[in-house]
This record gives structure tokens, sequence and C-alpha cells, in this order.
């Protein structure tokens, strides 16, 4: 087994930290999200035509931002994962929090399963001529799905919480 020693497992507040591929795949579940912010920084008449390019019709950007909504509660969770400390004003009420959390990777792993569904089940005719792009983000969320399924990482991070400070 190899051995890392200039990468620690552990952070500042004593749990293990959040691999990168984690937030890759709330990237990826988040992209809606992503795309809106996108067409709200660019000039008023070229939102539509943006938008229009990843979803075609508004009910897909609707349903997708729907989709999405677990995702964004388990990246909010993600960041109030630190302990309540009143010194640093830092940390939330954990019941709430923690509750979410704990349940997170079932969530998202229902978000990729719905996503992944509604991807495959909406691409359009002649997907490899005329979009290939969507196959690409098929590919990712099956590979997602796979990793929320498989990682011991995750199962181990998402039953961690931390404990408040006094």
């Amino acid at each position: 087994m190899k051995h890392y020693p200039d990468l620690p497992l552990l952070d500042q507040d004593g749990l293990h930290r959040v691999p990168l591929r984690f937030y890759a795949v709330l990237l990826l579940l988040l992209r809606p999200y992503l795309c809106w912010l996108v067409t709200l920084v660019m000039p008023e008449a070229e939102r539509k035509a943006v938008l229009s390019f990843f979803y075609p019709l508004a009910d897909d950007f609707i349903r997708a931002v729907l989709i999405a909504i677990p995702a964004l509660l388990v990246l909010a969770a993600v960041s109030q994962r630190v302990p309540y400390d009143k010194k640093q004003r830092r940390g939330r009420a954990k019941k709430f929090w923690f509750a979410l959390w704990r349940y997170g990777r079932w969530l998202l792993l229902a978000v990729v399963a719905i996503d992944l569904y509604w991807t495959i089940s909406h691409l359009p005719p002649y997907v490899a001529l005329n979009a290939p792009g969507l196959l690409l983000i098929v590919a990712a969320l099956g590979i997602s799905l796979l990793y929320l399924l498989r990682s011991k990482q995750l199962r181990l991070i998402f039953t961690e919480w931390p404990e408040d400070k006094k």
C-alpha cells in the first residue's frame, strides 16, 4: 500500500477531507444553476440563445433546476460542516444540517439517477451527430453514479459531523 506523507487525511477540525471528485459530482449535478449564472452575466440579447443551446425547451431548464435542488442542499450542508465555535464565529446549529448531511449520499444518488434517466430519455435523434456533448454528460453521470455507489471514503465522510467547541 502506498503512503502519501504530504497529504493529510484529516482537516483542521479532525474530519476526513472531502475528496475533489465529490465536488466534481456536485458541479456536474448543479450544471443548470451554473448555466443560469453564466447567462446572467451575458448581454441580454445573447441570454436566450445561450440558454437554448443547453436547454432547447424552457421546460427542460425548469425541470433540470428542480431536479438539482437536493444537490444544492447538499452543497449548503458541506459548507456548514464545521464545528460551532463562538470565539471564531463559525459553524451553525447542527440538527438540520447534520440530518441533511447524513442522508446526503442517498439524495445525491437519487439526483444522479433521475438526472441520468431524464437526460437519456430526452436525447435528440441522431445525438452522436447533432449534439455529441450530451453523450459526454450521460457518460459523466454514469461514472458519478458508480462513484457514489462504490466509494468507501464517501460512506465514511457522510457519517462524520464535527463536535461543537465550547
